[in-house]
């Protein structure tokens, strides 16, 4: 319905303008007309810029948008984990509008939310940083990718390439 709204503050914007030119033209015969084509124009002026406005407003508070938006915050961010108010305070975006981005993101599969201290958290896997680890299969120490180690120096077992956290 808003975009009903904003589509026809636009349309009426852009008739009177047109209706104001054609007023300013027929002015240069008829000097009464000049008032009403400045009035038609300074009208059709206010509704096409409001029309625009709105329309813009409603793209950036777009679910798709707003995801897009809280992708690029959470890259930022070093952990890749974000909470509504977070989000709310990174973007300057109304809560409403950020919640349905976080559930567009959640069903797309690009975040899951989790409760580790009573509140929701938004964690992003796929931005989180991974690093690679040299991790012994047996006894599970660890040892830096510079060694060049293919079996482990306390037990003998195995050697291999892991992501930290496995």
């Amino acid at each position: 319905m808003n975009r009903f709204i904003a589509l026809l503050l636009l349309a009426s914007g852009v008739l009177g303008l047109a209706f104001g030119l054609l007023f300013l033209c027929a002015s240069t015969n008829d000097p009464g007309r000049l008032p009403l084509a400045v009035i038609l124009l300074l009208l059709g002026g206010g509704l096409a810029a409001g029309g625009g406005f709105l329309l813009r407003r409603q793209r950036e508070l777009s679910p798709e948008t707003v995801a897009d938006r809280i992708i690029v915050l959470a890259q930022a961010d070093d952990d890749a984990e974000l909470t509504v108010t977070e989000i709310v305070a990174g973007l300057r975006l109304p809560e409403p509008a950020v919640v349905e981005g976080l559930d567009l993101l959640e069903k797309r599969g690009r975040c899951r939310r989790e409760y580790p201290d009573d509140h929701a958290v938004y964690v992003f896997p796929g931005l989180k940083e991974s690093k690679l680890i040299r991790k012994c299969a047996y006894c599970g120490t660890t040892f830096s990718v510079k060694e060049p180690l293919h079996t482990c120096s306390k037990c003998g077992g195995t050697v291999e390439l892991v992501k930290e956290g496995s």
